[in-house]
C-alpha cells in the first residue's frame, strides 16, 4: 500500500492554521483526514496532565522562562506524560499516512522542545509537505485578542476561576510560542495570512503538492541529527 500524503499546516495561535485545515479539507479532491493540536490537546490529553492542570509536572508544565521572574513569560517544560503523549499524537499521524490515508494536520512546531525531533523521527519515510503559516506578530497579536474564551472546561479539575487563570497563563506563553514555532527555518511552503484567506492558502497548498514531494521534514531531520 502506498503511504498517503501529510500536510503539516505550522503556526502558532491566531495564524489560522485551524481554519485552513478545515477548509483544505472541505474543498479537497479526494479523501483527506483532518487531526490537529487542538484537538489532541484539549480532547485527548487528559486535562490534569495538561499545562492547566494540577499535574502539569508529570506532562505540559508551563514554567518561567526566567526562573528570577516566577510572574513573568512561561515556556513550556515537557515530563514523561507530555513526552509519550506527542510520541503518541505522531504515530497516530504516521499509522494514518502508512494505511494509505491522506490526512492534514494542523501542529505546534516548537522548536527547543521533544515535539520538534520526535515529528521528524516518526515520520520518516513518509511523503510530508510542511507549510508555516507566518502573519506579522501584529496581526496574530490582534487576533488573539479578539477571541473569547467560550470553550467548556473542566472546573472540577480546573477549579472555579479556570477562566481567568488560563487567560493569564496563556498571555504569557504567547511570546514563548511565537519565538518557539518560528525558529525553524525549515518550510515548504511559507504564507502570510495577513495577506492571504485560507481559501487562497488551500490553493497554495495544493499547487505546491502538485510540483511533487515536500523536502523540508527531510532538511530538518538532517539539521536535527547534526546537532
Amino acid at each position: 500500500m502506498n503511504p498517503g500524503q501529510i500536510v503539516i499546516v505550522n503556526g502558532t495561535s491566531g495564524s489560522g492554521k485551524s481554519t485552513t485545515c478545515e477548509t483544505f479539507q472541505r474543498e479537497a479532491d479526494g479523501y483527506w483526514m483532518l487531526h490537529g493540536i487542538d484537538h489532541f490537546i484539549a480532547g485527548t490529553l487528559p486535562a490534569k496532565y495538561g499545562h492547566h492542570g494540577p499535574l502539569a509536572h508529570e506532562g505540559i508544565e508551563a514554567v518561567p522562562v526566567d526562573p528570577a521572574d516566577p510572574d513573568g513569560p512561561l515556556k513550556w517544560r515537557f515530563h514523561e506524560h507530555g513526552i509519550r503523549a506527542f510520541a503518541a499524537f505522531h504515530e497516530w499521524i504516521a499509522a494514518a499516512s502508512r494505511t494509505g490515508n491522506n490526512i492534514i494536520l494542523d501542529h505546534l512546531l516548537m522548536s527547543g522542545t521533544p515535539v520538534l525531533a520526535d515529528l521528524a523521527r516518526r515520520l520518516e519515510g513518509l511523503p510530508v509537505l510542511l507549510v508555516t503559516l507566518k502573519p506579522p506578530v501584529e496581526v496574530l497579536e490582534s487576533r488573539v485578542a479578539e477571541r473569547k474564551m467560550d470553550k467548556k472546561l473542566p472546573v472540577d479539575i480546573l477549579g472555579e476561576d479556570a477562566v481567568r487563570k488560563i487567560v493569564d497563563r496563556l498571555n504569557r506563553l504567547r511570546g514563548w510560542f511565537t519565538e518557539s514555532v518560528y525558529a525553524n527555518p525549515y518550510a515548504d511552503l511559507v504564507v502570510d495570512t495577513a495577506i492571504h484567506g485560507p481559501e487562497t492558502v488551500t490553493r497554495m497548498i495544493r499547487d505546491r503538492l502538485a510540483q511533487g514531494p515536500g523536502t523540508a521534514l527531510e532538511e530538518l531531520r538532517r539539521s536535527l541529527s547534526r546537532s
